[in-house]
């Protein structure tokens, strides 16, 4: 089986889909499987405008690659930026079946965020003037139109050609089957970070890992750690990652006296092991709906517990599983007091550590593959039986 991964970017550009391709292909390459795949993605991130809307070198590169290796099926990511939806009509006109991974809720609304301007979670997307002026974040008007009138044509695009869709949380499947109105499944995202140390280290700090940006709530962690770090001052926070944001967070840290904060900066996969490995346990608090959260699962591969806001797409599996603490997002006292819940009470701290290892033993990258395979499968066959 062929199939061609449709991507905006290649792995020179590697973000959270990146490195999740160059696994894939990878994974796939090494151990025989029954797939070859292909990944098509632009080196460049920069286009013009209108390009964003219709970008005409990249979609005549996408019709000549089908033709070229003839894919049985195509999968597609994230595309709306250096690649757009129109390849898919062309796709479609030859019987190839097309599968879209959506990972976020740009496709729902648009801003991404799927917050209002006064912090409440949108739900469902009803009008172009609520999109503008009502759902955070807003930049102005004439960016904010144009936002919405490029998503709006590229989701026309994407509903009348693919066949099938999948996501990583099951409440993000519930809101692209009801705006989309095509079938698809959740297919959970698998853990792309092996802990090679059999021997866990000794548990030193707390860690974030994640980009420092306002909507990740590192600045709400800041001040739930000024309250923690009075009472237990021995306590340690690494921030791992880079963003817009850095010098505003030191220079609060700087100002109030915060003692015990370390900036990393961005590491790499080998240096996030051992910060993983010797950490207490992960924060993950967004302040923006996430379809799932990869940190998490990574941080449960150290068979370490997490605490993470309400907003993450992930939170009814963590609160099954009881495998982590969840807090109202933006809410400082209430994520200090899940923080020193798991300083005080190792008995609760181990138990969560325990079900989050079991928790990830289904999400192999084999298991993964395996799955994958089926639905690629079921979908071809469907395809055939249409045609």
């Amino acid at each position: 089986m062929k199939v061609l991964l449709i991507n905006n970017f290649l792995s020179n550009s590697l973000g959270g889909v990146e490195n999740y391709l160059q696994t894939l292909v990878l994974y796939a390459n090494e151990n025989k499987t029954n797939i070859t795949f292909k990944w098509f993605g632009v080196a460049e991130k920069k286009t013009k405008i209108y390009q964003k809307f219709y970008n005409a070198q990249t979609t005549k590169a996408i019709i000549k690659e089908i033709d070229t290796f003839q894919p049985d099926l195509i999968h597609c990511f994230s595309i709306g930026a250096t690649v757009t939806p129109q390849f898919m009509s062309y796709a479609k006109r030859k019987s190839i079946p097309i599968i879209q991974s959506f990972r976020d809720y740009y496709y729902i609304c648009p801003k991404g965020y799927m917050l209002d301007i006064t912090g409440k979670t949108i739900h469902e997307h009803n009008s172009f003037i609520n999109c503008v002026l009502h759902h955070h974040p807003k930049k102005n008007l004439l960016y904010d139109s144009l936002l919405y009138l490029k998503q709006h044509l590229h989701k026309k695009i994407i509903k009348e050609n693919i066949s099938y869709f999948l996501t990583p949380s099951n409440n993000l499947t519930k809101l692209i089957k009801h705006t989309f109105n095509v079938e698809g499944e959740t297919l959970p995202n698998p853990v792309l970070i092996s802990n090679l140390l059999l021997e866990q280290k000794e548990s030193k700090h707390l860690l974030f890992v994640g980009r420092l940006e306002p909507q990740k709530g590192v600045m709400t962690l800041l001040k739930a750690f000024q309250k923690i770090n009075k009472e237990l001052p021995n306590e340690h926070l690494k921030i791992v990652g880079s963003g817009s944001i850095r010098l505003e967070l030191e220079a609060f840290v700087f100002k109030n006296k915060i003692k015990n904060v370390s900036f990393l900066g961005t590491k790499n996969r080998e240096e996030l092991t051992f910060l993983y490995a010797s950490a207490k346990f992960i924060i993950v608090p967004s302040e923006i709906l996430e379809s799932y959260g990869n940190v998490i699962l990574e941080s449960f591969a150290f068979q370490k517990t997490v605490v993470i806001s309400n907003l993450l797409g992930i939170q009814d599996e963590i609160i099954r599983s009881k495998s982590g603490l969840v807090f109202p997002h933006g809410d400082v006292e209430k994520l200090q007091e899940a923080i020193e819940i798991l300083l005080t009470n190792p008995e609760l701290k181990k138990e969560l550590e325990v079900n989050s290892s079991s928790y990830i033993k289904e999400l192999t990258f084999q298991k993964h593959l395996e799955r994958l395979e089926i639905i690629y499968n079921r979908v071809l066959k469907s395809n055939k039986t249409i045609s």
